[in-house]
């Protein structure tokens, strides 16, 4: 009796391994997910919108601030063109953690938008916290931005903005 509990017991762990989804190697996603936040900036900078649509997901929702939440790319990429002046400012980024589960992963960190030269001299710094869900592309290896939201401090907020 004692023989038989230990092979039913092992046989149903091997079952039990043999369905168990396979192992993903969490810190390669990290660093793509990290990667991804670098390859926004860079695209953000240069107005590259070839990029950054790639790097949204096509049903994305963005949540911004005191503002209607935008779905979709089309939304999202229209109102980014709309809202800044690369030649005026330039955006950093901070990832301050990576938390990635299965087919899709958490982030979140800091922003900030830098006067360049061309700018008005009055032209502040402005900066926020950013929070990101990703979701992994049908590919298996290149992540999305998938649901997202920022902020800033509100005395940083433009007048009628």
């Amino acid at each position: 009796m004692k023989t038989r509990f230990h092979l039913l017991t092992l046989a149903s762990a091997f079952v039990l391994a043999g369905c168990a989804p396979p192992a993903q190697d969490t810190e390669a996603d990290v660093v793509a997910i990290r990667a991804h936040v670098d390859q926004f900036v860079a695209a953000w900078n240069v107005a590259d919108s070839d990029v950054l649509s790639s790097l949204v997901a096509e049903d994305a929702i963005l949540m911004q601030p005191d503002g209607a939440p935008l779905e979709g790319r089309g939304a999202i990429l229209e109102t980014m063109a709309g809202g800044y002046d690369i030649a005026m400012v330039q955006q950093s980024a901070t990832v301050d953690e990576v938390i990635v589960l299965g087919d899709y992963a958490y982030a979140h960190g800091t922003w900030t938008l830098n006067p360049t030269a061309a700018a008005d001299p009055g032209t502040p710094v402005l900066s926020g916290k950013w929070s990101l869900l990703y979701r992994r592309g049908t590919d298996g290896a290149d992540w999305q931005a998938f649901r997202w939201m920022w902020n800033q401090p509100p005395d940083q907020v433009a007048p009628g903005a």
